[in-house]
């Protein structure tokens, strides 16, 4: 609509400080039309400079969010840079396990903080603050240019401690150092095998009645924490190695 204004309003000053003779009338037309086009322009460079008509708006949304990594056993945080400075970046998960992973919006006024928590599942709350029309007469008059404007999004993502968060680059390095972790050498087989065996002696010394099931289990859980143990080594050796 005012965009319809200005032209009415050019239109009409037109008309009458060219088409009219010297009069009154003309100069009293001259004048409002005049106002209407200057007060027209000067709501317009309001608007887009300091949001005439608008007010700022505050959101919180909280969402659960899942691995990046389809591992059930190393659940991920994933990290890329934005641009070169390494100021700003974008988180990647999961907002469902089946779903493909999404990320955090890449822009300068979004801003992101990682927080280790003791909670069984990770979430992220999005505080988001844009600019929005007061009313409806303002949001008709400007056409709904610049409605919810970016001023500033704080994404704070809250990790289960049982989570790891990683750059891609770290990401990439894990996955070459796990895919080795499934073809073990025949020493790291030997020191894998002594390890159970070891557990299982202490759980006789514990229960020398101990079943044949219990004894699987047993050798289960020893082979499970083994197995954590060589992840949480890798992923040291990775965040130490590549940044």
């Amino acid at each position: 609509m005012i965009v319809a204004l200005i032209i009415i309003s050019t239109i009409a000053l037109y008309l009458a400080f060219i088409m009219m003779r010297t009069s009154v009338l003309r100069s009293v037309l001259v004048v409002i039309f005049g106002a209407g086009l200057m007060g027209s322009m000067f709501m317009v460079y309001a608007n887009d400079h300091s949001h005439f008509g608008m007010e700022k708006v505050t959101t919180t949304q909280t969402s659960t969010i899942y691995s990046a990594s389809p591992s059930k056993a190393l659940p991920l945080l994933l990290r890329q840079d934005v641009g070169t400075d390494g100021k700003h970046q974008v988180y990647i998960y999961k907002l469902n396990p089946k779903h493909k992973a999404t990320h955090t919006k890449a822009d300068y006024d979004v801003h992101n903080k990682v927080v280790a928590t003791n909670a069984k599942s990770a979430t992220l709350t999005s505080k988001k603050t844009v600019w929005r029309y007061k009313n409806g007469f303002f949001k008709t008059l400007f056409m709904n240019q610049n409605n919810n404007h970016l001023v500033k999004q704080v994404n704070t993502i809250e990790l289960p401690k049982t989570w790891t968060e990683l750059s891609t680059k770290q990401a990439k390095a894990l996955s070459k150092r796990l895919a080795s972790l499934k073809n073990p050498s025949a020493k790291q087989k030997a020191q894998m095998a002594a390890a159970v065996q070891q557990a299982v002696i202490a759980a006789k010394m514990k229960n020398p009645h101990l079943t044949a099931a219990q004894q699987k289990q047993v050798i289960a859980q020893a082979q499970a924490k083994l197995q954590a143990a060589a992840i949480q080594a890798a992923i040291k050796q990775v965040k130490a190695s590549v940044k």
